[in-house]
């Protein structure tokens, strides 16, 4: 199982990888453009740091679930105008909202504990997007689906995500040293923080949506 779905998680990467990296900086590319010139030092501004990482927080609770949905959309529907997962999900990202918060508290809590108690729930709750985006449930309807459907295959699924994580920080290492060590600019830093955005939401959309058909066909 996990061979299958890294490989065809990867496949699916290369076939729509300038799709996907269109759909992704549409919304994330001027986002990311923001945070990175708010540099927390911004001295013009008080408490500047605290912008920084408010408009951080704002991010990844708001705009990535968004992105993920509409990739997961994007896949599932085929092709169809590019922002039309953006469209279809507008009105999912209320419950997109509130899972992203759940399972990224409960997943880093894990983390800080034991670190494998946050890789079973990171593996547990790992299908909650394509049944928010797909099946339309609400966020405790599609925690609770995800547990179980996974229930029986978590450290298959704990090693799909493991493996994905690290083959989408190699992926996108290049860019990353381009922006950080060559650049050294905000240019730079925005470019190597969307490489990691761009690969990051593109195996963590497809590999929940491969695994997503196998485990429900």
């Amino acid at each position: 199982m996990i061979r299958e779905v890294v490989g065809e998680t990867w496949r699916l990467f290369l076939a729509r990888f300038w799709r996907t990296l269109l759909i992704i900086a549409v919304l994330l590319a001027p986002l990311e453009l923001g945070v990175t010139l708010l540099d927390p030092d911004f001295s013009s501004v008080e408490q500047g740091w605290w912008v920084w990482v408010g408009a951080t927080a704002a991010m990844t609770v708001v705009a990535f679930p968004w992105a993920f949905g509409a990739i997961v959309h994007d896949v599932a529907a085929g092709d169809r105008p590019l922002l039309e997962g953006y469209r279809r999900t507008g009105g999912r990202l209320p419950d997109l909202i509130a899972s992203t918060v759940v399972t990224t508290v409960g997943i880093l809590l894990g983390l800080v504990a034991l670190v494998v108690p946050g890789l079973v729930l990171l593996a547990r709750w790992g299908l909650v997007v394509p049944l928010i985006v797909l099946e339309g449930a609400d966020w405790r309807r599609a925690l609770a689906r995800s547990n179980a459907l996974v229930r029986g295959q978590t450290r298959p699924v704990m090693a799909i995500f493991v493996l994905l994580t690290g083959l989408a920080f190699g992926v996108a290492l290049i860019p990353v040293l381009i922006g950080y060590v060559v650049l050294e600019n905000v240019l730079g830093a925005w470019l190597a923080t969307l490489a990691i955005d761009v690969m990051m939401v593109s195996f963590y959309a497809f590999a929940p949506f491969v695994l997503y058909r196998r485990l429900t066909s």
